[in-house]
């Protein structure tokens, strides 16, 4: 009997660690509150990166080291929220904060590569690019608080 016990609790354990998180429309909009904010912070500092980079105020191994950094981080963030299925009623705030984060998640990596090869004349145009998107994201976040 104890066998079996052991064996059901083990099989379900294993089983609800394959079910995606299905959360509520207010526990689905606070992980995207905490998602948005996480994802401007990044943004924004990859941006902070490239132009202390362009006016020559910070050391190309430092910010190629932040960058990284930025990049993890936000592709963990975009990982987690990605994997919770939205309510019905979230589906316009999931369809709008992933398609941010998509474009995020390009523009920090697009920001990586130019600094690695040194594309000293397109580090502006990255961090316009990325102050856009960061005021996208702040702007979801201001609708969720």
């Amino acid at each position: 009997m104890t066998r079996r016990l052991v064996a059901v609790l083990l099989a379900a354990f294993l089983v609800s660690g394959c079910v995606p998180a299905s959360p509520d429309v207010d526990t689905y909009g606070d992980e995207a509150l905490r998602t948005a904010g996480t994802a401007v912070s990044h943004v924004r500092t990859v941006e902070r990166v490239l132009n202390l980079l362009h006016e020559q105020r910070m050391l190309r191994p430092t910010a190629i080291t932040q960058l990284r950094y930025s990049e993890d981080g936000l592709g963990t963030t975009t990982t987690s929220f990605s994997e919770l299925n939205p309510p019905l009623a979230s589906d316009p705030l999931a369809d709008r904060l992933g398609g941010l984060l998509d474009r995020a998640e390009q523009l920090v990596m697009d920001a990586r590569v130019t600094v690695e090869r040194r594309a000293v004349e397109d580090y502006a145009d990255v961090a316009r690019q990325l102050e856009s998107t960061a005021k996208k994201l702040e702007a979801v976040e201001a609708g969720l608080s």
